[in-house]
C-alpha cells in the first residue's frame, strides 16, 4: 500500500514540472514572437531609399523646360536592406529578417515578417520654391534580401511658367547653376506597423555654359596711385574674378591685352589661366613694363567678360 502511494506521489510530482515546462517554453515562444515584431519594426524604420538621376540628365530636363518643350524627368527609386546606401549592383549583405528565417528552420517555427513598400509622396523644390508635390500610388511590393526594390517615378511640373521664372533667375544669379532638390517619403509596413522612409537629394545642374564674374579690374603701379608710372617701372593689370557657382570651380582663360594712345596693336599681350572655387573670389596680376611714354589702357577679353577701350582707366608713362 505504501509503496502505491509513493507512486502516486512521484507521479504528481512529474505532472506538475511537465506543466511548469509548458509554460516556460510558451512564454519564450511569445516572448521571442513579441521580440520579432519590434525587431521588425526596427528593420522597417532602418531601411534605406536611394534616388537614381544624374545632373545631365536633370540639366536636360530643365532646358527642355525652359524652351517650352513638353518634358519629363524620370527618377529611379530603390528601396535597400538597413546599412546599404549605394544604387551600384546587387545586395550582398543579409539583412535580419533572413538571418532569422535561417535560424527557424532548425530551431522553431517562428514566421518571418518581410517588409513591404507601397505609395510615395514626392516633392521637387527649386532653389528652395516648392514647383511639384505629388502622391504616386504603388502595390505593397516586398523588399529582396539580393535585389534592390525598384521604381520609375516620373515627374512633370503644373505651372511650366513658375518653373521657368525660377530657373532663368537662378541661372541668371549663380552662373547657369540651378539647385534642384527631390524629396519625400516612402511609406513602408510590416504586418500592421506602418512607418515612413524619408529621402532627400540636392543636386546643382548647370543650364547654361558658366563663366566667371569679373568683380573689378584697375592698374596697379609702384607709387600706388594706379594712374601714373614711370618709364621702365612695372605697371600691372590686377583683375578679380568671382564664381557665384555652390558646387562648381571654374576654369577660363582670360587675355589681357594693353594698347598705346594712337596705335591700333597692342604693345603687349597676356594670356592666363585663371580658376576660381565655388563661392570664392580669386585675383590675378597681367604684368607690363611700358618702354614707351604715353597714355596706355587696356582690354579684357574671356566667356563671358569683354571690355572695350572706353571702361577700363587709362595709365599716364612719364619719362
Amino acid at each position: 500500500m505504501a509503496e502505491k502511494d509513493k507512486e502516486k506521489i512521484v507521479s504528481r510530482e512529474e505532472l506538475i514540472g511537465l506543466v511548469q515546462l509548458v509554460i516556460i517554453f510558451t512564454a519564450m515562444l511569445v516572448g521571442r514572437g513579441v521580440g520579432d515584431l519590434y525587431s521588425s519594426y526596427g528593420e522597417l524604420s532602418r531601411m534605406s531609399v536611394n534616388l537614381s538621376f544624374t545632373e545631365e540628365e536633370i540639366a536636360s530636363y530643365l532646358q527642355d523646360t525652359m524652351e517650352g518643350k513638353y518634358s519629363a524627368l524620370n527618377v529611379g527609386m530603390a528601396v535597400s536592406i538597413p546599412g546599404f546606401t549605394s544604387t551600384e549592383g546587387q545586395i550582398t549583405q543579409i539583412p535580419d529578417y533572413v538571418r532569422k528565417w535561417l535560424i527557424s528552420i532548425t530551431l522553431s517555427p517562428i514566421v518571418v515578417n518581410q517588409p513591404e513598400v507601397s505609395d510615395v509622396d514626392l516633392a521637387m523644390l527649386v532653389e528652395g520654391q516648392q514647383v511639384l508635390s505629388r502622391t504616386y500610388t504603388f502595390p505593397r511590393e516586398k523588399v529582396g534580401y539580393i535585389s534592390f526594390l525598384k521604381r520609375n517615378i516620373p515627374l512633370t511640373v503644373d505651372d511650366e511658367t513658375a518653373f521657368r521664372k525660377l530657373v532663368n533667375e537662378a541661372a541668371a544669379a549663380h552662373a547657369g547653376e540651378v539647385e534642384i532638390t527631390i524629396t519625400g517619403r516612402a511609406k513602408a509596413n510590416v504586418l500592421f506597423f506602418e512607418s515612413t522612409l524619408p529621402f532627400k537629394t540636392t543636386k546643382y545642374p548647370l543650364v547654361l555654359p558658366p563663366n566667371l564674374i569679373l568683380d573689378k579690374s584697375n592698374w596697379v603701379t609702384i607709387d600706388g596711385s594706379g594712374k601714373t608710372a614711370r618709364l621702365g617701372e612695372l605697371a600691372s593689370v590686377g583683375i578679380s574674378l568671382s564664381n557665384p557657382t555652390r558646387v562648381h570651380s571654374l576654369t577660363q582663360n582670360v587675355t589681357c591685352k594693353i594698347y598705346r594712345e594712337g596705335g591700333t596693336e597692342p604693345v603687349a599681350t597676356v594670356t592666363k589661366t585663371t580658376t576660381a572655387a565655388a563661392g570664392t573670389v580669386s585675383t590675378y596680376i597681367f604684368n607690363f613694363t611700358p618702354i614707351d611714354p604715353g597714355d596706355y589702357y587696356y582690354t579684357l577679353e574671356s566667356v563671358g567678360i569683354y571690355l572695350t577701350a572706353e571702361v577700363p582707366p587709362h595709365l599716364t608713362v612719364s619719362p
